[in-house]
């Protein structure tokens, strides 16, 4: 059965305790879609984005890792999965949280 792609909802927004950030959420596709993460209109690309994508039953994970993130990470984030079919967008939004430290370190 062929399928343009659908996410079944936005992506859940994970903060691990290394103070990355993780979007997630799951895409209904077939063939496998092509998914690209833009923040901000601009396709996110380079070693602190790493987006993965994994396929399950008639379904894929898609995730975006990014790593030590900033207060200029923070935004409305979309993820667009494509494939011969069609193309579906979801968005998040990400709010960067400063901890006491880095109000300090801004203040010296």
């Amino acid at each position: 059965m062929v399928l343009a792609p659908f996410f079944e909802k936005a992506p859940s927004l994970i903060i691990a305790p290394d103070g990355s950030v993780l979007f997630e959420c799951i895409c209904n596709a077939n063939p496998q879609p092509t998914v690209k993460w833009f923040l901000k209109d601009k396709e996110l690309t380079g070693d602190r984005y790493v987006s993965k994508i994994k396929k399950m039953v008639g379904k894929f994970t898609v995730t975006l890792h990014i790593k030590n993130p900033t207060q200029e990470d923070q935004g409305v984030y979309k993820v667009t999965a494509t494939n011969t079919h069609g193309s579906h967008s979801v968005e998040q939004q990400y709010i960067y949280k400063c901890t006491g430290k880095e109000v300090f370190k801004t203040l010296d």
